[in-house]
């Protein structure tokens, strides 16, 4: 089925996926494995409240079971819908610039860490506790990576599991649910335009929301510029690979300033300046030059139309 072929709103296959559904699994399936561990705990003498939360292994083994069950969800909907997976997740395109890729990875985990530390800066003297709230609990999950051997029974296991989970598995789910889901599904609900609107304003509830809705526009982008899910999950495993290094290492050698968290905020604005003026015009660029590419059909059935032409050229 292609864009062209449909005559009316509710014969779009993504009008019959329900986003409700989807948070209603989410929302169910963790419930219910919460209590599948806390039975287990419970039968080995394990009570498991805020005195005793889950060892950080049962949690990442958690969010990988639940992810992947949602998933399997998800994907079964979309058979039941009618809707076949081969062109939403479409082919990796021959010949494909990768190193760019990694480069546009790169720039824009620079402008992530740029634009929230330049936008914060004028913010740190007019309302200090609330920047500095926002400062703590980004390092605090910036550095859970480097949890000591004392917190949780197996940690070699851990940091398998969490970097399966960082660099496959979640790349993977948000692409599919996110990128590809959710935006054709609000393309058959309101249209394209709207959708593309509405999906760009998503990210406004992120407390770094400039870098968060560049990031949503560079993701649609490369995905309905390849037409391939694979070319945006590399890209954001890419990303989170870069993410994970700079955690390191600025934890290791630069998180060790004398001074509040305000004034090592502070005392870094130069550096942060001169990472945003490097990456800024590459990552804007990039949307700049490839912002046309929105306009037209959606990658699935910009996939599915390309099948059909192929099948009928192969049939005369």
């Amino acid at each position: 089925m292609t864009l062209t072929n449909i005559r009316f709103p509710e014969d779009n296959p993504f009008s019959r996926i329900k986003l409700r559904h989807i948070f209603g699994w989410y929302c169910l399936l963790g419930t219910g494995i919460y209590f599948q561990l806390a039975m287990i705990g419970y039968t080995r003498g394990i009570q498991f409240d805020g005195k005793t939360p889950f060892d950080l292994l049962v949690v990442a083994i958690f969010g990988t079971y639940l992810t992947i069950l949602l998933l399997a969800l998800v994907g079964r909907e979309c058979r039941l819908a009618g809707i076949e997976i081969k062109y939403l997740v479409g082919k990796v395109p021959t010949h494909y610039p990768w190193l760019p890729l990694v480069g546009l990875a790169l720039a824009n985990v620079v402008f992530s860490l740029s634009v929230f530390r330049v936008f914060y800066y004028p913010l740190s003297f007019i309302v200090p506790s609330f920047v500095e709230k926002i400062l703590i609990d980004n390092r605090d999950t910036s550095t859970s990576i480097l949890i000591t051997p004392s917190n949780t029974f197996f940690p070699a296991l851990y940091y398998l599991s969490s970097a399966i989970y960082s660099y496959v598995i979640f790349p993977i789910f948000y692409a599919f649910i996110f990128e590809a889901i959710l935006l054709h599904r609000w393309a058959a609900k309101w249209g394209n335009t709207r959708a593309i609107i509405a999906f760009f304003l998503l990210p406004l509830i992120s407390y770094n929301f400039i870098s968060s809705v560049i990031a949503t526009i560079i993701n649609a982008i490369l995905y309905v510029k390849s037409r391939s899910l694979l070319v945006l999950i590399i890209f954001m495993a890419l990303k989170k690979l870069i993410w994970g290094i700079w955690n390191v290492s600025y934890t290791t050698f630069l998180d060790n300033q004398v001074g509040s968290t305000l004034d090592v905020f502070r005392s870094q604005i130069q550096l942060n300046v001169l990472f945003f003026a490097l990456s800024a015009p590459w990552v804007i660029g990039f949307i700049y030059k490839n912002w046309s590419v929105l306009k037209g059909p959606l990658p699935y059935f910009a996939n599915a139309a390309e099948a059909e032409k192929i099948k009928a050229d192969s049939a005369t």
